[in-house]
């Protein structure tokens, strides 16, 4: 018993240590390899023209800070959500005000919060619930304010996953809206941009303007 007990600890510890390495590999992938650098060097001349002096910023799925960190220093007021707290765990120097905790919480938070912009940044394809998420976000956006959505491109996607990870039977599955796995964060489920802009056209929000980061 002793044996089985002690092998069962040791497998947990070996999960924690692989789930760690996992999450450090993509905090290089952010912060030091030249596809996320290139990311967010595209990203934040696009944004900035949106922002005004005096916006109040809200990120939804806020990662690693490095967008909030930005736009803080820019000068920005900005709270950031991110419920993930190994990662939470890697960020240093974090002065932006951070939010954690289970989406239910989350709302409570900032059920009477209003915000300026709120940004979404590659977060709704790995929610179960777009559109509770999306209710939630627009019901705290001032009248007159900007929602800031990055997104997988799905034909983007489909290439990646035949070209880049040598995976068709993946880029089929892009191609057929089924949940495909990604090496971060869970299963990705991409979604058509027109199923975005009808929905947030409910909500009387319209396209304003629409970006390439890269292709794939």
């Amino acid at each position: 018993m002793r044996s089985h007990m002690d092998f069962k600890i040791l497998n947990k510890k070996n999960s924690r240590e692989k789930n760690m390495t996992k999450q450090e590999n993509y905090y290089a992938e952010v912060f030091e390899k030249p596809w996320g650098r290139m990311f967010y060097d595209l990203l934040f001349p696009q944004l900035l023209p949106n922002l005004t002096k005096d916006s109040k910023i809200l990120s939804f799925g806020s990662g690693f800070g490095r967008t909030e960190t930005f736009l803080e220093e820019q000068g920005f007021e900005v709270t950031g959500y991110e419920p993930d707290v190994e990662k939470l765990e890697m960020m240093s120097d974090q002065t932006f005000r951070q939010l954690t905790g289970t989406f239910d919480d989350f709302a409570e938070t900032v059920k009477n919060e209003r915000y300026d912009v709120i940004l979404i940044h590659n977060v709704l394809e790995y929610v179960l619930d777009r559109k509770v998420v999306l209710e939630l976000l627009l019901s705290l956006l001032t009248d007159g304010g900007t929602l800031s959505i990055v997104k997988h491109s799905k034909y983007g996607s489909m290439i990646e996953m035949a070209a880049g990870r040598d995976n068709p039977q993946a880029a089929l599955d892009v191609y057929e809206n089924e949940a495909v796995a990604s090496h971060n964060h869970g299963d990705i489920l991409v979604y058509d941009d027109d199923w975005l802009t009808d929905f947030v056209a409910n909500y009387k929000l319209k396209l304003q303007e629409k970006f390439g980061i890269r292709h794939f």
